[in-house]
């Protein structure tokens, strides 16, 4: 009897797949894909190290030959049920991988729709479907020649297979998309270690982005989730994630956007397996940006999608891909998540030295706190400048019973990191000197010595208790400062 189900670069939220696989009485495998060194290779051998952290049982680790027919009687070997592309390194061997031993899966021949954007917006324009005006640049004549077509100024150009947001540029006018264009033309190689001669110019598209999550068997494919994305725009240009938030009762405009993407899976050659598809919807409707063909990101835990929407999704396409009447019944129950839920992003708008980590009291102080991760002081005395998904500064998820309480814990977190980001991480103390005072008290002098992130957990700790006693920062300390009183009404706004 096969027992073995190979996960091709079982990293991010595709590390699920691991435990899913052997809830199911299978034995799980990791294929590491193949990158040669650079950037890309070690921030993936790093999370890889984070990953397998967590395994606590003997687990078969391939690693893929650059030799394709090396990894393929290898795999042949272990005469596996299935192979299943996980991160986005492993798209292209496990979907290769699983065609030639004649698994369920998507047809290899159909790579280029599944990893290319040029391709996937050609597919959509041959189906009827909207798609974004874009074209292949090699040399910056081909840049002007693009503008001058479009007669449009905004643009985006990015690399044709990337992901994670590296080497993707929104700009405005001939000077930004020069200095961008000059920019990636230097770089060798994209992320996979692919030699980068062209890139992709695209037409910009102004609306909200969103993310739709489906599984496919034998050409149909099945929602299993909706997303809204909230971006911005570092100081340097980047542009970021900054966070998500689920979808549990679509209105008339983004029931639209999931007609459209299932259309869209389908126009792309989509026959087994999941697509998480990243779109944008405007007033003319919706349009797909790019489709991934894997489970979503963000190291998502199983656990904190199950509440939000009863299922986790590397269960559901594990269960789709074994299982075609699952996938049928799956497909056919009505889209309705449990809870809302919030992926928060953080990032470091440059590079700073930290020394204390308020980020840690407010997070466990929170009602709708699941859990993620944060740098933090007692790991790192700086924090890099965030340009990407790859640098970011932490990554948590938040989930209540109650949509209002998550919400508001969500936008505060958002409001504290645009406007007092110093309240999260520092180097410097939590309340400030008033300007002009003198001989202060003993008492005045030990809270603005003493270490932020402790400052903070002691003033939740005194409201959570009902606020007894003296005050933990004196009012003489606040009634000076309007500043000194904002950060306090932020922090009592956590116990409310």
């Amino acid at each position: 009897m096969k027992n073995k189900i190979v996960v091709a670069e079982a990293t991010s939220t595709a590390f699920n797949y691991l435990e899913d696989i052997r809830a199911l009485g299978f034995e799980p495998v990791i294929l590491e894909a193949y990158l040669p060194d650079g950037y890309a290779r070690r921030t993936l051998d790093e999370e890889r190290k984070v990953k397998y952290s967590h395994i606590k049982y003997p687990i078969t680790i391939l690693k893929e030959d650059p030799d394709y027919e090396v990894t393929l009687r290898e795999v042949r070997a272990l005469d596996p049920l299935l192979v299943i592309p996980g991160g986005e390194e492993g798209v292209v061997i496990g979907t290769r991988l699983a065609d030639d031993l004649g698994m369920t899966g998507n047809p290899y021949s159909n790579i280029a729709n599944m990893t290319q954007k040029s391709a996937m917006h050609e597919s959509l324009k041959k189906a009827g479907l909207r798609y974004i005006r874009g074209t292949e640049v090699k040399t910056w004549e081909d840049c002007l020649a693009f503008l001058e077509e479009t007669g449009t100024e905004d643009v985006v150009l990015k690399h044709d297979h990337g992901a994670a947001s590296v080497g993707v540029h929104l700009v405005h006018g001939r000077e930004e998309l020069r200095a961008a264009f000059e920019q990636e033309h230097g770089v060798d190689n994209n992320m996979f270690g692919e030699s980068e001669t062209h890139f992709l110019l695209q037409e910009r598209i102004f609306g909200t982005e969103y993310i739709v999550n489906t599984i496919s068997r034998d050409g149909i494919p099945a929602l299993t989730s909706v997303f809204k994305y909230y971006k911005k725009r570092t100081p340097s240009g980047a542009i970021i994630y900054s966070g998500s938030e689920s979808i549990d009762d679509p209105n008339e405009m983004e029931k639209a956007l999931i007609d459209y993407a299932l259309k869209a899976v389908c126009a792309l050659g989509i026959t087994d397996g999941p697509v998480h598809g990243e779109y944008m919807l405007d007033e003319k409707g919706p349009v797909l940006i790019e489709a991934n063909c894997r489970v979503m990101g963000s190291s998502a835990p199983s656990g904190y999608l199950d509440k939000v929407f009863g299922y986790h999704e590397t269960e559901v396409i594990l269960n789709s891909m074994l299982d075609k009447e699952y996938h049928r019944q799956f497909r056919e129950r009505p889209y309705k998540p449990l809870r809302k839920g919030y992926t928060k992003d953080f990032s470091a708008s440059c590079d700073q030295r930290i020394s204390s980590s308020g980020i840690i009291p407010i997070l466990l102080g929170m009602k709708s706190f699941y859990s993620g991760w944060v740098e933090n002081a007692g790991r790192t005395d700086m924090l890099h400048e965030t340009v990407d998904l790859e640098t970011e500064t932490g990554c948590i998820y938040l989930v209540h019973d109650d949509a209002d309480v998550v919400r508001r814990e969500f936008d505060l977190l958002m409001y504290i990191e645009e406007h007092d980001p110093e309240l999260l991480q520092s180097d410097e103390p939590l309340f400030h000197l008033p300007q002009g005072a003198a001989g202060n008290s003993p008492e005045i002098e030990n809270i603005l010595n003493e270490d932020p992130e402790v400052l903070i957990s002691r003033i939740i700790m005194y409201y959570k208790n009902g606020a007894k006693g003296e005050p933990v920062v004196p009012e003489a300390l606040l009634k000076t400062s309007m500043y000194n009183r904002h950060i306090m009404e932020l922090i009592r706004g956590l116990c409310s």
